[in-house]
């Protein structure tokens, strides 16, 4: 309330009641001003009152909101049903105008203040989160997927016009490969490569060098269906070099036993073949590791950049793209494009067409209002003590079933656990083949029936969890013209079934306990009422099949795995 209208509010309550009034008013005011002011997170965030004031102070600077206004226009931010106005505070214009997404709306002063500080808070959010060195951002309101064709799309216009393929280092989302499809481009899948010294999946630098060297060779030696499908053929390998290339395609944080690519060792290959990098950091902001990451990379950008300046090498480009959902815990619709170079982010914000909707803005600027420095920092803490948490539960079941908690140390959300020995000995991944194949299909079978601990788990409403199979025991996944093994491992090699547990941003203790409790007691009944069955019924049932005659259709095989897993594995809610 403003000064001289609390003044006059003295004669009704009396001179000690307004002071207390002012207080309060000036306290308010005075976090909105340096918020302003600094274009900066307050130190302590408001409260959900003071938010709700706030917004629908500023949506009455837009033309829909005033006073007797009169609008003659094809667009004039006319909202048919109330309760859908109120939700969004009044705020019906969007963002941008039809040639930039950044520009300012003659006619929505309130929504155009809306982004540009929302933007300006969240550059000042990813700097506090890691990446200090981040020069500019924006807020798009699509998905991470669409947010990263929108990248690629923006890094092809800035690379020689033959450049057409991806370097693509595999992360089994289909979502980040199907964004390269979106953009018109060739990815080259590169396969990861196992740590030597623990379980984890990492960058195949090697793999990396080699294709940036002649990408259609690489894409014609190990995915000649697709080189087919897009005309690369013995004639094309002549004259490919890395002017082919848009740019390297990372992944930070993702599912066990992948980890983040290595952000650092990628980027100087980035600068020695001359071609840019987007990261895919999609809910990599909760990890100050994974900033860190970025923030090492975008150093070498900017002082290679900063070489170049005077010479008559190109820049390099680095994009890096964030979920607001995922990161900040809003509605899904929106996403964080980030870099070292304010030009470059500019080019990328002037390459969406047309004004766009204002209500992923809106959420992010109301959360990280509420959330603060202090609020930020409390969760980065208590997910990092979740972690912990789950790592430590995870790894008393590990003893207590003698099981497997693989060693993936540099992934800081992500935990996995091997399934490998709730199995009966005699079956072994490695000893699969084409010489006995019904023999092999009931194996295939019993790897199948792991499935059911992660779908017990979800009716007994823990979400998120998944159970993965070998590769050898997965039907491949065919994405456009590409197929491959073992999706959702990473790998096209992968040997052993596990089950993955993520701690993200927002989680407690309390579901963390719960979920180590039904796990448990899930272990407990698979390893003790369902692996002796099969003991059994492998036996007697790999006989009796192995009766059936050639000559009989697959389809008789499918029956008996019918029964065998219905007979054989009642995964009930009632035994839990």
């Amino acid at each position: 309330m403003e000064d001289d209208i609390l003044r006059l509010t003295k004669k009704y309550i009396g001179d000690s009641h307004v002071k207390r009034c002012q207080e309060r008013s000036i306290k308010r005011k005075k976090k909105l001003i340096a918020v302003l002011d600094q274009g900066r997170l307050p130190d302590v965030g408001f409260s959900e009152a003071d938010i709700e004031s706030l917004l629908l102070q500023i949506s009455s600077f837009d033309s829909n909101n005033w006073e007797n206004s009169v609008g003659v226009g094809e667009r004039e931010g006319r909202v048919l049903v109330n309760f859908i106005r109120r939700r969004h505070y009044g705020f019906t214009h969007g963002i941008g105008r039809s040639g930039d997404i950044a520009a300012i709306q003659p006619k929505a002063s309130g929504s155009s203040l809306i982004c540009r500080l929302t933007n300006q808070l969240l550059l000042d959010w990813l700097r506090k989160s890691g990446s200090p060195g981040t020069s500019a951002c924006f807020l798009v309101p699509m998905a991470t997927g669409m947010s990263l064709t929108l990248c690629l799309l923006a890094m092809k216009r800035r690379r020689p016009r033959r450049a057409n393929f991806v370097l693509w280092s595999r992360i089994d989302q289909k979502s980040c490969f199907k964004c390269m499809l979106a953009a018109g481009l060739i990815p080259i899948p590169i396969e990861l490569v196992t740590d030597t010294s623990n379980d984890q999946l990492c960058s195949n630098l090697n793999a990396l060098e080699i294709a940036l060297k002649n990408p259609a060779k690489y894409l014609l030696d190990h995915w000649p269906d697709a080189a087919q499908a897009y005309n690369v053929d013995d004639k094309s390998i002549e004259n490919s070099t890395s002017d082919d290339i848009v740019c390297i395609f990372t992944t930070t944080n993702c599912f066990a036993p992948r980890v983040p690519d290595k952000l650092h060792a990628i980027t100087k290959l980035c600068i020695k073949y001359g071609v840019s990098h987007l990261i895919n950091n999609a809910y990599g902001v909760q990890s100050p590791r994974c900033m860190r990451m970025i923030e090492s990379a975008g150093k070498l950008i900017i002082e290679h950049n900063l070489n170049t300046s005077n010479s008559s090498n190109q820049p390099i480009d680095l994009l890096y793209v964030q979920s607001t959902d995922k990161n900040l815990m809003v509605p899904v619709g929106g996403a964080v494009i980030a870099g070292f170079s304010t030009d470059l982010v500019d080019f990328v914000a002037k390459l969406y067409p047309g004004r766009a909707s204002g209500s992923p803005t809106l959420d992010a600027f109301a959360t990280l209002l509420y959330l603060g420095n202090k609020g930020w920092n409390d969760l980065i803490q208590r997910q990092s003590i979740c972690f912990k948490r789950l790592h430590n539960g995870l790894k008393q079941l590990s003893e207590k079933f003698n099981l497997k908690l693989l060693d993936t140390s540099s992934n800081p959300i992500s935990l996995a656990l091997s399934l490998e020995n709730l199995l009966p000995k005699t079956i072994t991944v490695q000893k699969f083949g084409k010489n006995n194949m019904i023999e092999d299909n009931q194996k295939r079978e019993i790897f199948r029936q792991l499935t059911q601990i992660g779908a017990n788990l979800f009716t007994q409403g823990c979400s998120g969890v998944r159970v993965v199979l070998p590769a050898s025991m997965q039907n491949s996944i065919k994405l456009d013209v590409y197929e491959f093994d073992g999706f959702n491992s990473h790998s096209s090699t992968s040997i052993r079934p596990y089950i993955n547990a993520a701690s993200s941003i927002g989680q407690n203790e309390y579901e963390i306990d719960v979920f180590i409790k039904k796990l448990d007691k899930i272990l407990q009944y698979f390893q003790y009422y369902i692996i002796n069955n099969y003991n059994i019924d492998l036996m007697n049932t790999v006989t009796t099949m192995n009766t059936i005659n050639d000559d009989d259709d697959d389809n008789e095989i499918d029956q008996d795995n019918d029964v065998l897993s219905k007979e054989s594995f009642k995964l009930n809610s009632r035994f839990i």
